[in-house]
């Protein structure tokens, strides 16, 4: 029983912070997975002997799958709720990146990694429809802080995966985020299951007659933003193909180089 005088905290002064902190490990596991696989494809074209063009195709999995996945996230957000969708899209992915170690060829890594990328375009979807909910409820510029964890859970992952490259195989890394991601699923999970999003307060009803002109308005800026958000993708999944051509290779030197080296061409 609260004392004489002693006020009470809201429910939403201690909901939305738990909120904000789940959400932020979920924006922060998504970067730590996907770089974790990142690391990794070296030795996963390696264990599918995959030549550079077959692993470029079976590459376009993940975004093949990240793309049909996000068409209908949105919906099933509106239908279910942004929060189980979340989680449940995160549960996902723990499990589809561990699905690659599983493959023998790359057809097959193909294929494992569409579920990879429907989970990962899901759970992007889902995560982001929670935040703007929760930025909505606090009245606070606080998006940024979730873009951050993610990007601090890429260079966790990304850092990680490569100090232990070397010294663990790769289908083991694999279950290992797993196990992580299903891990941080269940503790961060909880707070979202346990409660909805929030509702942001009502907006004053734009007049009639300025509605068409701030649709077109609104088309015309999602239209900006979708052409950003493509070369942003194209640039993400043009990065680890590059890396993967690059440290395939091996670079000798020319004649030219050899000859310039040998000590009767040098000067005296």
């Amino acid at each position: 029983m609260a004392l004489l005088g002693e006020r009470r905290p809201a429910p939403e002064e201690t909901v939305l912070p738990r909120l904000r902190t789940a959400l932020t490990l979920f924006f922060a596991l998504d970067g730590f997975l996907f770089a974790g696989w990142v690391v990794r494809i070296p030795a996963i074209k390696e264990h599918t002997g995959a030549s550079a063009g077959d692993l470029g195709l079976a590459l376009l999995g993940v975004s093949a799958g990240a793309v049909a996945t996000m068409t209908v996230t949105g919906r099933l957000c509106r239908r279910f709720g942004s929060h189980p969708m979340t989680v449940l899209a995160a549960v996902l992915m723990s499990l589809g990146i561990a699905l690659p170690a599983l493959a023998g060829s790359a057809l097959s890594l193909g294929l494992v990694l569409l579920v990879f990328g429907a989970a990962y375009g899901g759970i992007n979807v889902a995560m982001n429809s929670a935040a703007v909910d929760l930025v909505a409820a606090l009245r606070r510029p606080v998006m940024p802080s979730f873009h951050a964890a993610f990007s601090v859970g890429g260079m966790l992952g990304a850092g990680i995966g490569a100090l232990i490259a070397g010294h663990l195989p790769a289908d083991r890394h694999l279950f290992l985020l797993a196990a992580t991601g299903l891990l941080v699923s269940g503790v961060a999970g909880r707070a979202l299951l346990a409660h909805p999003a929030p509702r942001p307060a009502p907006r004053a009803t734009t007049p009639a007659s300025d509605a068409p002109q701030a649709g077109g308005r609104e088309r015309r800026l999602v239209a900006v933003l979708g052409l950003i958000a493509l070369c942003t993708a194209y640039g993400e999944g043009r990065s680890p193909t590059g890396a993967r051509s690059t440290s395939s290779r091996t670079y000798r030197p020319g004649p030219e180089w050899r000859r310039s080296a040998t000590p009767s061409s040098r000067s005296p």
